[in-house]
């Protein structure tokens, strides 16, 4: 997939690009600096950003979230600048390309996943927290379904989104063992078992989109998350025919629809 440049040509003399490590905002691009390390000491492109830089920075990435969400990776820079309330200067200065704010958008999604991930670890109820962390899932994949449709998979092979993927899947992995030992989820479920079963609620969801054109609910997605969430139950569960994906094949996976996407494109 050839990424679409911005309709503009940024004026990058000067421009300071941010850390990897504040690259996805909210509580991961933190201001203060790592114990041991002053202001005297970092580069300048490892400082962190003022409060107003930060401030412009998160309505640049809100408002792409929702630009993108709602038009897809091609949407013009107008439209994000006008839902941002910022000048043209203020996002090229965060993000030189289109690439760079699409990654950060996929990072501050996947942060909160992540964030999704321990509040479930942290309810007292294994199931409870199991079912919120799907239907949170669900709701946010309805909210960002065009976006994540449209991005293609060879982002996802950016190095910052695959280890968030892999700590998010460590960390389900601690959620289904829990779950496993309330006995309140069947043994055989594994948490890469998990992203296939959260898609295809997503596909549910954009088959519901039109729905309310039809005069049915647009939240059509949820009986379909509720036959997810009962087929988890251990009560009736029978061996199924084949063994879950392991993380090294859904790599796979991933790479090789990129491959075949940038093949036909």
């Amino acid at each position: 997939m050839v990424l679409p440049s911005w309709d503009a040509p940024p004026h990058t003399s000067g421009v300071r690009r941010l850390p990897p490590t504040a690259a996805g905002g909210g509580r991961r691009g933190v201001q203060a600096y790592p114990e041991g390390v002053s202001p005297d000491t970092v580069t300048e492109s490892e400082k962190p950003l003022r409060a107003d830089a930060l401030r412009n920075r998160n309505k640049v990435l809100a408002a792409a979230r929702t630009a993108f969400a709602q038009q897809g990776p091609d949407v013009a820079i107008s439209e994000i600048l006008k839902l941002a309330g910022v000048g043209s200067g203020t996002l090229f200065r965060h993000f030189p390309t289109k690439q760079d704010l699409l990654v950060a958008v996929l990072e501050q999604t996947f942060d909160q996943l992540d964030d999704q991930i321990v509040a479930a670890l942290e309810d007292e109820d294994p199931w409870q927290g199991l079912v919120t962390l799907l239907t949170t899932t669900a709701e946010m994949q309805a909210r960002d379904a065009a976006f994540l449709a449209s991005v293609g998979p060879e982002l996802f092979a950016v190095e910052s989104l695959q280890q968030r993927n892999e700590r998010m899947m460590v960390r389900m992995s601690g959620l289904l063992d829990r779950a496993k030992a309330a006995g309140v989820v069947r043994d055989d479920l594994a948490a890469e078992d998990l992203p296939f079963l959260i898609s295809a609620i997503g596909g549910a969801t954009q088959s519901c989109a039109p729905a309310s054109v039809v005069g049915t609910s647009p939240d059509l997605w949820r009986r379909y998350l509720g036959f997810v969430l009962d087929g988890l139950r251990p009560q009736g569960a029978h061996p199924l025919p084949q063994p879950p994906p392991t993380l090294a094949q859904m790599k796979a996976m991933k790479a090789a629809k990129a491959s075949m996407r940038c093949g036909a494109e």
